[in-house]
C-alpha cells in the first residue's frame, strides 16, 4: 500500500504541477514556414493558440475555383507556400480568403515569385497596392500607419489602413506587411483584418502577431 500510496501522491503532486506551469494549454502557435521553389527564406511568426489554423489541403480546396481564372490560376502557379487563420468561434476559411470583412482577425501568410512585369515595378508603393489598391482610394481609406521596413536584404512595408469594401458595409481594418526579397524576385505576405471594431477590440493580438513577423533569408535570397 505503502507504494501505492506513493504513486497516487506523486500523481497528484504532478498534475498540480501541470495545472501551474508548462502542462497548461500554449498561448500561441508558432508557425514555421519555409520556401520550395522560390529563392528567398524561412519566415517565423505566432498567432494567438485558439486561432485555428488551417491545412493547406484546406486552404487549396477553398481556391479550387480559382483556377477557372487564368490571373489566379498563375498567382497560385507562383506561390510558394501559405498559411491561414481564423479567430471565429465558428472557424471557415472562407472567412480569410473571401472579400466580405470577417468580424473575427484573420490571417493570411504567402511568399511568392515575382512575375516579370512586376520586376520592372517592384517598389513600396507597389506593394501597398497588392491586396487594396491604395493609391486609388484616395479620402476614402485612412491610413492609419504606414512604415517602410527591412529584414536583412528584405524591403518593404508595414501599412495599417481602414476602409469601406461595399457601400452600406462595415469599416474594415487591414495590418500589411509586404516585403520583397533581397534578389527583388519574391514577395512575403502577411495580411491580419477584420471589422474595425473587431480590430480594435483585438489589437494587442494583432500587433502581437504581426510583431513577431521574421524573415531569415537564405544565402541565394
Amino acid at each position: 500500500m505503502t507504494g501505492a500510496r506513493s504513486w497516487i501522491a506523486g500523481g497528484v503532486t504532478l498534475a498540480i504541477a501541470c495545472a501551474l506551469s508548462a502542462c497548461a494549454a500554449p498561448d500561441y502557435t508558432y508557425a514555421q514556414l519555409a520556401p520550395s521553389p522560390a529563392s528567398a527564406g524561412n519566415v517565423y511568426f505566432k498567432v494567438p493558440h485558439s486561432w485555428t489554423e488551417f491545412s493547406p489541403e484546406d486552404i487549396a480546396a477553398a481556391q479550387s475555383s480559382w483556377t477557372t481564372d487564368s490571373t489566379a490560376k498563375n498567382l497560385l502557379a507562383a506561390t510558394a507556400w501559405q498559411d491561414a487563420y481564423d479567430a471565429s468561434a465558428q472557424p471557415s476559411v472562407s472567412h480569410v480568403l473571401s472579400a466580405q470583412t470577417p468580424d473575427a482577425p484573420t490571417v493570411f501568410a504567402s511568399l511568392r515569385s515575382l512575375f516579370e512585369p512586376e520586376k520592372s515595378a517592384a517598389t513600396d508603393s507597389s506593394l501597398r497596392d497588392m491586396v487594396v489598391r491604395l493609391s486609388t482610394l484616395g479620402s476614402s481609406v485612412k491610413i492609419l500607419k504606414d512604415l517602410t521596413v527591412s529584414q536583412g536584404a528584405a524591403h518593404g512595408v508595414h501599412v495599417i489602413y481602414s476602409f469601406v469594401p461595399a457601400a452600406g458595409g462595415d469599416e474594415e481594418t487591414i495590418d500589411q506587411t509586404a516585403l520583397f526579397n533581397g534578389g527583388k524576385n519574391a514577395v512575403y505576405l502577411l495580411l491580419v483584418r477584420c471589422s474595425s471594431k473587431c480590430y480594435q477590440q483585438n489589437r494587442d493580438a494583432i500587433e502581437s502577431v504581426t510583431a513577431s513577423y521574421t524573415i531569415q533569408e537564405d544565402q541565394n535570397g
